[in-house]
């Protein structure tokens, strides 16, 4: 079967093709159009796919309320019949996919899906099951987004900045929030205040961000945990936009008893693009790598000299990645040096945020040397100890990027030239200039002021 996945209307518009059980593309919407979180019908990244592949026999849907709005934009595009398909389904077959299970547990976190926020669930023979759902507005997205607005930043869009503020500061209100914002136990949590108009204020302050953070991982890992017990599962696939929250999925892989956790890189709302055109046909996952195809012809023996030297490097190959996150196809690459993070944090606009750390990349076969592992990720999943190496933050821990010869054979080779001349670990941050999504193809290299 031929099936076009849409995700639009809402924010993080994006489209996913699924050929016969292959996964023909994916792109988020913003990459073409260059408008950050662009929520518009994505109808570039479906000009894309139709450019390249063939018309679609079904064209999947994920979100009731503006399903007529979808049928009319989706008319002009493509002869493909429409199907509605269940949003918190749309999200967990989006993490489902990425694995051969036939049954596992099933998790989904976001601000509203539907009328939901988070739905607890099985999958087996072929089925999602909900075996407990929270009705929105008793919404863990909303709680985070909430607080991100609260402290200065602009909610659905920059909730990690508050995770990464948090490493900073002591959770000294946890107790307090927990009290009067959000209570939660065994399997279950409600928030106190109706968060839909959010709170004001409006400035950064390290200790509310760790005490919300910290208030969040509480949570999750309950519920992951009351779900494990519930279901019997010990494998959990785990999406929604809370599930970008690389903290708390690590919290959930140490502190619940889950043998597997499997997270969709897009694990937002782009991602139900691809898991609403799943849920008609279970693909077969290989790679984060689904979007349109570019080039920069930077060879890794080349990328690693001028890395060596002092460089930052763009590096531009092969399919765009799905997903907020640059994997190496569209990214900036140099040593984690004082002066290159300085002079990143001038490239992308970083003022008053430097304090935000850059995420590293390691070999596969070198990691076990600088950093304690709790869930090796290709895709940037998962956080990391560090126990040793040229790379430091501020609480010794990373979103590290582990990088094998099969995941990105570029990367790895420009690795494996570097920690020949003592840089083992590499930063690897997205190509996109601040306010701006991340680089698509040659021509939106204008945007950003690279150096030389």
């Amino acid at each position: 079967m031929k099936i076009l996945g849409v995700s639009s209307y809402h924010h993080d518009s994006a489209a996913a093709s699924i050929n016969d059980g292959r996964i023909q593309g994916a792109s988020h919407e913003e990459r073409f159009s260059r408008q950050k979180f662009d929520k518009s019908f994505p109808e570039n990244t479906i000009k894309w796919m139709r450019d390249t592949y063939e018309d679609w026999e079904f064209a999947a849907f994920y979100e009731k309320s503006t399903y007529s709005q979808f049928k009319k934009d989706a008319r002009k595009w493509t002869n493909a019949r429409p199907v509605l398909v269940d949003h918190h389904e749309a999200h967990a077959m989006s993490s489902i996919l990425m694995t051969d299970w036939t049954e596992c547990a099933v998790m989904v976190i976001d601000t509203v899906g539907g009328n939901f926020a988070t739905s607890l669930g099985v999958y087996r023979q072929g089925e999602i099951e909900w075996i407990k759902r929270f009705p929105y507005p008793n919404s863990l997205g909303l709680f985070y987004s909430s607080a991100t607005r609260l402290l200065g930043f602009q909610p659905l869009s920059d909730e990690c900045k508050i995770m990464s503020a948090a490493a900073y500061g002591t959770p000294k209100w946890e107790s307090f929030i927990k009290d009067k914002v959000i209570h939660y136990e065994d399997g279950d949590y409600s928030l106190l205040h109706n968060l839909e108009r959010g709170v004001g204020y409006g400035a950064l302050d390290w200790d509310i961000a760790a005490s919300v953070q910290r208030t969040f991982e509480n949570i999750v890992v309950n519920l992951a945990d009351w779900l494990y017990r519930e279901s019997g599962y010990d494998k959990l696939a785990y999406a929604g936009g809370a599930a970008l929250n690389c903290v708390a999925n690590t919290q959930i892989r140490r502190f619940t008893a889950y043998n597997d956790i499997s997270i969709q890189p897009a694990a937002g709302d782009a991602g139900c693009a691809l898991g609403a055109a799943a849920l008609i046909e279970r693909p077969q996952w290989e790679t984060a790598y689904l979007g349109i195809e570019a080039t920069n012809y930077v060879t890794a023996e080349d990328a690693a000299k001028r890395i060596i030297e002092g460089e930052i490097v763009p590096i531009i190959q092969g399919k765009a990645e799905f997903g907020p996150r640059a994997l190496g196809n569209r990214s900036l690459i140099c040593s984690p040096t004082k002066k290159n993070i300085e002079k990143l944090n001038q490239m992308k606009g970083r003022k008053t945020d430097t304090w935000r750390p850059y995420a590293p990349i390691c070999q596969k076969e070198e990691q076990d040397k600088y950093f304690h592992i709790h869930k090796e990720d290709v895709n940037m999943l998962f956080v990391a100890d560090i126990i040793d190496g040229n790379f430091k933050t501020h609480d010794m821990t990373a979103r590290l990027q582990t990088v094998t010869g099969s995941s990105n054979p570029l990367l790895w080779s420009i690795l494996e030239y570097t920690r020949q001349y003592g840089w083992p670990i590499l930063l690897n941050t997205s190509m996109n200039a601040k306010g701006k999504p991340i680089i698509n193809t040659l021509r939106d290299l204008h945007e950003i002021q690279l150096y030389d």
